[in-house]
């Protein structure tokens, strides 16, 4: 039962991060709770726009850090769960991806961070408590 829980933080983990790359058309151009960017956003200071962040993700068109962090921890979180169920990379893999992704969707969440962000940095936060706390693994989890 908890493998599934865990399961389904790494879902919700790799959510966040990856709305970074949807567009900002409707229903999403203002951003919500679940759906944190929208075309409004824009990183928390002006001076990172350029090679850290693109003005606003619509502006989306070049490699930024920002990009690489969120394509990072979208992949991270899919390996990450793939790990936990032992479908195609090795079981070691999950923690080890788990806090790759946590740590890169909080690069990301931090130079873009508002109210949205809060939720998205509270669930990496669960996932590092999980790994690092709770000791997370494939096998403490119930490998199958």
């Amino acid at each position: 039962m908890i493998r599934i829980a865990v399961t389904i933080l790494l879902i919700v983990a790799w959510h966040f991060p990856t709305t970074f790359f949807v567009p900002q058309d409707v229903p999403n151009e203002r951003g919500w709770l679940i759906w944190p960017f929208g075309r409004a956003s824009a990183p928390v200071f002006d001076g990172l726009q350029g090679t850290i962040a693109p003005a606003s993700p619509a502006a989306v068109g070049s490699l930024t850090l920002v990009t690489v962090a969120a394509g990072l921890a979208s992949i991270a979180f899919i390996v990450a769960i793939a790990a936990l169920w032992g479908i195609v990379v090795p079981s070691t893999w999950m923690p080890l991806a788990a806090v790759i992704g946590a740590a890169s969707s909080t690069t990301l969440f931090l130079i873009y961070l508002s109210p949205l962000s809060i939720v998205p940095l509270l669930t990496n936060l669960a996932v590092l408590w999980g790994v690092f706390v709770a000791d997370w693994t494939s096998q403490s989890l119930g490998e199958s």
